[in-house]
């Protein structure tokens, strides 16, 4: 039962009762049964008047109380409810209620203010930014991608007739090409999700990092050419120089510009093979065969010991061409007559780890060692660490260096291993 029917309920039981007692008391008076009758009628009409006078009064305050807090919610902050006398109990409420208003006031007032200076921001902001509501309707664009896409972008208006295309959380348009970095932020207003699209032309930064490689390609190739070129021209100049043709010389040059362009051409195919790495297809593979296999195309001055997990997850090929790499640069770093080398594979949590020792005298510089085509060994190219960093990185994953102590290099591999359905 509400509270309104128990208010007339209460009111009706108080005039039936003392009806009752006037009934009773005259009665009892052997007052006769028409006056009796008279005194009631005359009675009940000051009863029911006041009655209905204290329940008007009631409803009356509860509905300005219901009309004033229908009106704050609205956002109408003109309107006063009249004050209430100190010994009224709805004085309390009505003050509670005010000072809500207050604060729901000042709370739009702030939210207002910061809306219009974000508002004044974006609109001067360079980069595309607009906003969908959980319809995925326009509700705010600045001019930046008004202009970018080049039709007229109205509020209410659905993403896809803007041109807009919207899967897995993500927005694209076909204005933003690959040359612009697209990024979709979900975020909740009043318990519905928003989403903020923004774009930024990185075509400037891409031109840059190709111009950088470009020169870093020129820089590199004029170095190998250099070096190998410069003594084939050498000993060629030597021959023609000769009168007479010494065979065994001349056998011995050309064995020498044979060697130096076999090895400029593995070279060149280490460097194609680094600047096109292919993504990786991980799976779950035994790891001691693709560790046998790197350890039989070493010399037998190396030794392996491993321990650890009999399965690995990841590219198989890769990670056979990462053993590889890390294997032959241990045995060509050790100044010893037999490289050792430790090898152990675990998992931690979610990630795959794999550690890697040897006993040689450790990395001469940690700051440079995974840099591309840098080297200290005097036949080296500089590209196997950093090949295999590219490979780790492609798995999602981390290459770290360190040194041991007292002498020794560490190599740990880390990449998060993922569900294979």
């Amino acid at each position: 039962m509400s509270h309104e029917k128990w208010l007339i309920t209460g009111l009706t039981s108080i005039i039936l009762i003392i009806t009752s007692l006037v009934t009773a008391l005259t009665y009892s008076l052997n007052w006769s049964i028409l006056a009796i009758s008279t005194l009631i009628f005359l009675l009940m009409y000051p009863l029911i008047f006041c009655a209905n006078k204290y329940y008007q009064f009631w409803c009356q305050s509860i509905m300005q109380l219901t009309t004033y807090t229908q009106v704050l919610k609205e956002g109408e902050h003109n309107l006063k409810y009249k004050k209430q006398n100190k010994n009224n109990l709805l004085l309390e409420l009505q003050q509670e209620i005010e000072v809500l208003a207050q604060t729901k006031l000042k709370n739009n007032t702030q939210n207002d203010t910061v809306e219009s200076v974000l508002s004044h921001i974006l609109d001067s902001w360079p980069i595309p930014v607009c906003v969908f509501d959980h319809n995925l309707s326009l509700i705010y664009r600045n001019s930046a991608m008004n202009e970018q896409i080049q039709q007229p972008m109205l509020n209410g208006t659905s993403a896809s007739s803007l041109g807009f295309e919207f899967n897995h959380g993500q927005f694209s348009h076909n204005q933003f090409d690959d040359k612009w970095q697209n990024q979709s932020i979900s975020y909740l207003n009043q318990s519905q999700k928003h989403w903020l699209y923004s774009a930024i032309d990185i075509s400037q930064i891409l031109n840059e990092n190709q111009t950088t490689t470009q020169k870093n390609l020129v820089r590199v190739l004029s170095h190998e050419l250099r070096n190998s070129l410069t003594p084939m021209a050498s000993m060629a100049d030597t021959l023609l120089c000769s009168e007479q043709l010494n065979e065994s010389q001349t056998r011995m040059v050309l064995d020498r510009i044979k060697s130096r362009s076999e090895r400029l051409l593995a070279f060149i195919g280490q460097y194609s093979q680094l600047a096109q790495l292919p993504e990786p297809q991980c799976t779950w593979f035994n790891f001691m065969d693709i560790l046998d296999e790197a350890k039989s195309m070493m010399s037998t001055e190396l030794q392996v010991s491993y321990k650890g997990a009999a399965l690995c997850y990841g590219d198989e090929n890769q990670v056979s061409q990462i053993l590889i790499n890390l294997l032959k640069n241990a045995q060509e770093s050790c100044e010893k007559d037999t490289s050792e080398v430790s090898i152990t594979l675990y998992n931690q949590q979610q990630n795959q780890i794999i550690e890697m020792t040897d006993n040689g005298p450790g990395f001469a510089n940690l700051d440079n060692v995974l840099t591309p085509f840098y080297t200290t060994k005097p036949a080296g190219s500089g590209i196997g660490l950093s090949l295999c960093d590219n490979i780790v990185r492609n798995h999602q994953g981390q290459l770290k260096v360190s040194n041991l102590d007292p002498h020794g290099a560490k190599i740990t591999l880390v990449w998060p291993i993922k569900q294979v359905h």
